[in-house]
């Protein structure tokens, strides 16, 4: 039965879903219990290609020397085989931002699935190097997670989608997101819906801005200066350190409170970034 969205702690239903989806799936030894903690709420998935065609499940689930594992709940290969690698928070996400996700939390509240892929390059088109077995096996992936939870395709999100400012990421390459939530959408048997709601932003110069409590470097600096300066009835007495810190947070939030139009949430994206006027500056610290 359909979840109700807002589910808590571990999946421990993961492999009994993604098998009555039809799925092929290997259940890794110990997965139950593997995990850094337990879940958070669960709003969502989350999804990567491991940089490697040939990157197997005890990779994922034991991780490396710097990243321990489990690095997703789920690994599919190549020719199609999901293989449920733990149940607990895994370290997949890392540090960024999706409107829907508390800063930096992705880990907490996502089920993440890697898959053995190299990604192509950023720039490939949609499903390069992506075997037809793997790529329905991500899309029944989702769609099983999704319909368990009680959530739209729309919450099926690339690391890219929430990592690419703040990491640089780029995975899943050679995958359009939009057209995977559309065959998730269809595979849920709901009405499809491509894109995954995202606020209002302005195009141009500060399409890439995404400054958030711990970044750091010349760009925050200037944001600093320009609330102080700007804004001093509220932010006079912030310093400008080029730490992004909960002072700053606090005079991004008064400033977006008094703006119409703007999100209240101490993330300086390229709506609030436009309304300030922000300077931008080239090279950070």
């Amino acid at each position: 039965m359909p979840q109700a969205a807002g589910w808590r702690g571990d999946p421990l239903w993961l492999a009994d879903v993604l098998r009555a989806e039809g799925l092929d799936v290997a259940e890794f030894a110990g997965w139950r219990g593997r995990g850094h903690g337990d879940f958070h709420d669960i709003r969502g998935v989350m999804v990567h290609h491991t940089g490697s065609d040939f990157a197997t499940a005890a990779s994922i689930a034991y991780g490396r020397p710097e990243l321990p594992g489990p690095l997703s709940q789920v690994h599919i290969g190549r020719a199609g085989t999901v293989t449920v690698v733990a149940a607990g928070v895994a370290w997949h996400a890392g540090v960024g931002v999706y409107p829907w996700l508390p800063v930096n939390m992705g880990n907490w509240h996502t089920i993440g699935i890697e898959c053995a892929n190299s990604g192509t390059a950023p720039w490939a088109p949609h499903r390069q190097n992506w075997p037809d077995a793997q790529y329905f096996a991500l899309v029944n992936s989702c769609a099983a997670i999704s319909r368990r939870l009680g959530l739209p395709a729309a919450r099926t999100i690339g690391h890219k989608e929430y990592a690419g400012r703040a990491q640089g990421k780029w995975d899943p390459g050679a995958i359009d997101m939009d057209r995977l939530r559309l065959d998730v959408a269809r595979q849920i048997g709901a009405p499809a819906r491509a894109t995954s709601p995202r606020p209002a932003v302005p195009v141009g110069r500060y399409a890439d801005v995404l400054l958030y409590r711990g970044t750091r470097g010349r760009q925050v600096a200037e944001l600093q200066r320009r609330l102080k300066f700007a804004y001093a009835s509220y932010a006079g007495g912030l310093e400008i350190s080029g730490e992004f810190d909960v002072a700053t947070e606090e005079a991004v939030r008064e400033f977006q409170r008094r703006t119409p139009g703007l999100h209240v949430d101490g993330i300086v994206g390229p709506a609030t970034a436009a309304a300030l006027e922000l300077r931008l500056i080239d090279v950070d610290l």
